[in-house]
């Protein structure tokens, strides 16, 4: 049987509370996930990510009135990890811009689990998540906005 490493994943958001509630899903999620760190703010994000290399950064879009648009492509450039956006925002405009910047989807906060999760795995495997078509699984929808 061979051992399939697990994808680790890089938590970036400015509550407390958000941090441990993803770092609890995330670990609940053992062998197939790993918590590789965890940044509340910009600074700390960005030297994570060059040291630890993560498979798959979930970053808060408003980090304590800093918007992680900002820095996308510095964080992008630190690390070969794929970025999905996870946020409360619903301004589609940001999200576009977003995508447009390098991230490989986003996520909004009020999903289920089950969303983030599916498009940790999906963003792990690709360079964007991939759209859901009749033929494959719909689980994401209009949950996930893609590039």
């Amino acid at each position: 049987m061979t051992d399939i490493a697990p994808i680790s994943v890089l938590l970036v958001d400015d509550q407390p509370a958000m941090l441990w509630g993803l770092e609890a899903l995330i670990g609940g999620e053992r062998p197939r996930m790993t918590v590789a760190g965890k940044a509340y703010d910009r600074n700390t994000a960005l030297r994570l990510a060059a040291a630890v290399q993560p498979h798959v950064i979930v970053l808060d879009l408003d980090l304590a009135g800093d918007l992680s648009l900002d820095f996308l492509p510095e964080l992008l450039s630190l690390s070969p990890a794929r970025v999905l956006i996870l946020t409360c925002l619903r301004d589609r405009a940001l999200h576009e811009r977003a995508l447009q910047g390098g991230a490989s989807g986003v996520v909004l906060k009020d999903e289920p689990a089950e969303v983030l999760l599916d498009a940790i795995v999906s963003a792990s495997i690709s360079s964007s998540i991939q759209p859901a078509t009749p033929q494959t699984d719909r689980s994401l929808g209009d949950k996930v906005r893609l590039p």
